[in-house]
């Protein structure tokens, strides 16, 4: 959003380390959310959010913290990304490019500034009405568009999916995971590999495998009503039980 941006270009997705959005949520968390305590509290997180919540409450467990949320819905989470090449090499390339400062902070390959796609052929929702007016929205506010990752992104992210997939069992909050059938953003193998790691420690013996919006691009939460209907009914079903 009109968070600060680290680089010259803007519209770079970049970040030192993926903690500090992860420091930036529990800063949050401690102002807004902990002196509330006569509420019930529950959170809901999409996509690079998701990862980022996970994290977060990997972090509790870990210097066992009470949990801040009786119960959490990751929606279409970024525990992998859908890369263009196979992730031995995009390892290779972002290892290279890290010991360079120009390099590891220049788009990744690939990838660029943003720039607004034919309703046809975006990998977001297939609501017409809603990709439109997330164009418009982009086209007024310009200083909210937000191109490529850098490389040190990228680098960054790939370790910290891969240490919440090692780590999933570690979270003792309940979870219900939506997985889009139609992503192109987010790898639907590390969501699955998240979800049965769960299961291998146990943690999430009560929980269900990720619920699977059928026919769905990766913004669930602004796909067409019948998608959309279903995940949030189903995340709200989910927080009742809670």
């Amino acid at each position: 959003g009109r968070s600060g941006r680290m680089l010259d270009d803007p519209q770079k997705g970049h970040v030192e380390k993926f903690d500090h959005y992860v420091d930036d949520l529990a800063k949050f968390v401690e102002l807004e959310i902990t002196p509330r305590q006569s509420h019930l509290c529950y959170a809901l997180a999409h996509s690079m959010g998701a990862a980022i919540l996970s994290r977060f409450l990997l972090r509790q467990e870990l210097v066992r913290q009470e949990p801040d949320f009786r119960a959490v819905a990751l929606c279409a989470p970024m525990f992998g990304i859908n890369l263009p090449m196979p992730r031995w090499l995009a390892n290779f390339l972002v290892n290279q490019a890290e010991p360079y400062p120009k390099r590891r902070n220049s788009y990744a390959v690939s990838t660029g500034q943003w720039r607004p796609l034919p309703y046809l052929i975006n990998l977001l929702t297939h609501s017409y009405a809603r990709y439109q007016r997330y164009l418009r929205y982009y086209a007024d506010y310009p200083e909210l568009r937000l191109g490529g990752p850098t490389y040190h992104w990228m680098r960054e992210s790939m370790q910290m999916g891969d240490e919440l997939i090692e780590n999933a069992g570690v979270i003792q909050t309940p979870l219900i995971v939506l997985k889009a059938s139609e992503d192109k953003v987010v790898n639907n193998r590390e969501l699955l590999a998240f979800c049965e790691s769960r299961q291998k420690a146990g943690t999430g013996k009560a929980e269900k495998k990720p619920l699977v919006i059928q026919g769905a691009h990766h913004e669930i939460l602004f796909e067409k009503d019948a998608l959309r209907a279903q995940a949030l009914n189903a995340i709200c079903d989910f927080f009742d039980q809670h």
